[in-house]
């Protein structure tokens, strides 16, 4: 977390899981046209999250700063080495 921002309650980090699930597969509540209400109720919980008043603003993403995503993050590897026989 950053400092100075409130962890967000459990069932604030519970809904995103669900919105994560759904964005993945379908529950055993979703109806055929695509609707869910668990989904439903979980985005509700995420915007009362997010517009509550004492809210800080968010800081800018990259992507915000005009940088591309296109590439994934580097990760410091170590090189690997040729491991001829001796």
């Amino acid at each position: 977390m950053f400092e100075g921002r409130p962890e967000p309650p459990f069932r604030v980090l519970m809904a995103g899981y669900v919105v994560d699930f759904h964005h993945r597969d379908a529950c055993t509540r979703c109806l055929p046209d695509g609707s869910c209400l668990r989904l439903a109720a979980a985005a509700e919980t995420l915007r009362v999250w997010r517009d509550r008043p004492d809210r800080q603003p968010r800081e800018p993403t990259t992507h915000e700063h005009g940088a591309s995503t296109d590439r994934p993050a580097q990760t410091h590897r170590p090189a690997q080495t040729d491991r001829g026989t001796p």
